[in-house]
């Protein structure tokens, strides 16, 4: 299980073996995503390829502070984690699926003398 207190830089070798993404992806598994704070209410799942879309082929313990729960709206208390999900579990296990991603347009001012 991931730390929740990882704050990154560790050293390349031991970065290197930390699973990411794509080999989530490759090995046929699911991102599960648990709100700490608020658990088992909150526990959604996701395909690994759908968040590297996002936010790139991260390694589990940079995803944990990049999603925010639903119900508190805390982002401190979410655990990441891949799942492998196989025999009967997979009939009518429930996914979050990525439809669209939207870009918003706002716009920036800056006031300026004449």
């Amino acid at each position: 299980m991931p730390s929740v207190e990882y704050k990154g830089g560790s050293h390349p070798y031991s970065e290197a073996k930390i699973p990411r993404l794509l080999d989530a992806h490759q090995n046929g598994q699911f991102v599960k995503v648990t709100c700490k704070w608020c658990r088992p209410q909150i526990t959604r799942n996701y395909r690994p390829m759908d968040i590297a879309q996002l936010v790139g082929d991260r390694h589990v313990m940079e995803l944990q502070h990049r999603f925010r729960c639903e119900k508190c709206r805390r982002n401190d208390y979410m655990e990441v984690s891949f799942e492998m999900v196989i025999g009967d579990r997979i009939k009518g296990f429930p996914v979050r699926e990525l439809v669209e991603i939207r870009t918003v347009k706002r716009p920036v001012w800056r006031d300026i003398k004449l």
